[in-house]
């Protein structure tokens, strides 16, 4: 397939080694170093999603990236990056480090905390941004501080100029999430993700469009925190699935667009076979929300309002019928026949998350092939609009 189109926005300009505003979604299990470094090797700009790693697995993942980018090792020197991202979950964070993030000066993390262990390992493979989502507001403000000290430290030895090169993207589904993100963690590029996105979310979202009107139209209010100084770019995440979607989100003011699903059609996706059949047979209106997902896992340390969207199942209509029928099935009793399904790898129960674009999603192909064909087709939707004036 030909070169990547060059696609210039916002985006580009704050993360210069862009060519094409397409970012790959840090998905915890699936978007691991292949995923990440095809993304980023393409031109757009690939996460890891570190959501349950530890150190050691994260470490192992980002040295896969590294090898499809040709890095041997990081980069020496305060100006030196890996054309990569990393991405946590923040209340996992809060969670291994067996409570919330401490304040800076007031005293150090616990040398042997593993969220500490995890934070380091990603700041020392000099990645391009850190993405941190899904937390309250005092633990992102809390782990924004932890991620710009450490790097420092790590980094830059100990000088304010740091946050010029680490990009902080922050993760957020509403107008008070996007605030503080601003103002309070000091982000350099903001995600505002809509009620469509696959995997989890804010139940309460508003649809994407809206969502980006509202938060757009308040962008100039804020004081931006970030060591820049620059009001941070919005970036659109929810349903996004063709080149077509990121030209109407860039016509709608944001400056990239974040692909989960799409990449999730992919050989370098860790979804299984199944799953990926699963994705390959769903309709448009083969998805919903429900805590059904994380009621089947037993993993329901979300934050207070988030739920997932994925495939309809007999997962799912096992957990709605235990809500409607007293005395229904246990969660335990669902969580039992939800292990074995996943041991089974039964597509009829398995957990398969998806975004609602997902019915226009008809073949696996390369990830590579996927930043090129979206960036292609978004600038043909550009040129196209742009004829009517």
């Amino acid at each position: 397939m030909s070169a990547t189109a060059a696609i210039r926005t916002r985006l580009t300009s704050v993360i210069d080694t862009l060519t094409t505003p397409v970012v790959l979604g840090p998905m915890a299990n699936v978007a691991g170093g292949s995923l990440a470094g095809r993304v980023s090797k393409a031109g757009g700009l690939g996460f890891i999603g570190a959501g349950t790693f530890d150190a050691a697995t994260l470490q192992a993942e980002i040295e896969t990236a590294h090898q499809i980018l040709g890095i041997d090792k990081p980069p020496r020197g305060t100006g030196n990056r890996v054309h990569l991202g990393i991405g946590f979950l923040v209340w996992r964070l809060s969670n291994l480090n067996k409570g919330p993030p401490p304040s800076l000066g007031a005293s150090d993390l616990d040398a042997s905390s593993p969220a500490l262990h995890l934070i380091d390992a990603a700041l020392r493979s000099k990645p391009r941004a850190i993405w941190l989502a899904f937390g309250d507001e005092a633990d992102m403000v809390g782990w924004s501080s932890i991620v710009r000290d450490r790097e420092a430290a790590l980094n830059g030895a100990g000088k304010a100029a740091w946050g010029k090169e680490l990009k902080l993207f922050v993760g957020v589904g509403n107008e008070a999430q996007a605030k503080a993100a601003v103002e309070d963690c000091g982000a350099d590029v903001i995600v505002v993700q809509g009620n469509e996105a696959g995997g989890h979310g804010l139940a309460a979202s508003p649809p994407l469009s809206v969502a980006l009107s509202q938060i757009g139209s308040r962008m100039g209010d804020w004081k931006p925190s970030n060591p820049s100084g620059i009001t941070p770019p919005v970036l659109a995440a929810g349903g996004l699935m063709t080149g077509a979607h990121l030209a109407s989100a860039l016509a709608q003011g944001a400056a990239g667009g974040v692909f989960g699903t799409r990449f999730l059609l992919t050989p370098e996706a860790v979804y299984s076979d199944a799953q990926k059949q699963v994705l390959l047979d769903a309709g448009g209106d083969s998805t919903l929300r429900s805590m059904a997902f994380d009621d089947a896992r037993n993993t329901l340390g979300w934050p207070e309002g988030v739920d997932g969207r994925g495939i309809y199942s007999d997962t799912v209509r096992d957990f709605e019928a235990a809500a409607d029928v007293p005395g229904g099935t246990s969660a335990e009793a669902r969580q039992a026949r939800y292990k074995q399904a996943e041991a089974d790898k039964d597509p009829k129960r398995i957990v398969t998350w998806a975004g609602t674009g997902i019915g226009l999603g008809t073949r696996i192909m390369p990830a590579e092939d996927i930043v090129r064909e979206v960036s292609r087709d978004a600038a043909d939707s550009i040129k196209r609009i742009s004829s009517y004036v």
